[in-house]
């Protein structure tokens, strides 16, 4: 199964750390690039715990920095990408069987057929 990851070339808050010759946002830039690596590569080992196979395909989105507009870009991404799949696959991915299970259960807890569960709960979330 293909991987793909997400980093960003500046961080949030504007201020970075140097931690022995390299700033904390270019040690998480370098972690990125070196997990594609390791999963391309992957590696061999006498101890079967620290080997594991190579050739996992990947991809990489680099933004500039994460911002709520970024991250808001980042889902819409991420749900066009599930619901074209989805249509390639002939599946609908708005309709499965979990969700459809959920609405049932959520009509139960709204008609108090779950004995109190809707009260602890509300109660839980201080609601």
């Amino acid at each position: 199964m293909p991987l793909q990851f997400v980093g960003f070339r500046r961080n949030q808050c504007g201020m970075d750390v140097d931690i022995q010759g390299s700033t904390s946002q270019q040690k998480l830039c370098a972690n990125v690039a070196a997990q594609i690596m390791a999963f391309a590569c992957g590696k061999q080992d006498e101890n079967p715990n620290k080997s594991f196979a190579g050739g996992r395909p990947s991809s990489i989105i680099v933004g500039e920095q994460l911002t709520p507009e970024a991250l808001g870009a980042l889902l819409a991404h991420f749900e066009n990408k599930v619901m074209f799949q989805g249509f390639v696959w002939n599946l609908n991915s708005f309709d499965q069987e979990g969700v459809q299970l959920g609405k049932v259960l959520a009509k139960r807890v709204l008609a108090h057929e779950t004995d109190g569960a809707l009260r602890a709960f509300s109660e839980l979330l201080d609601i």
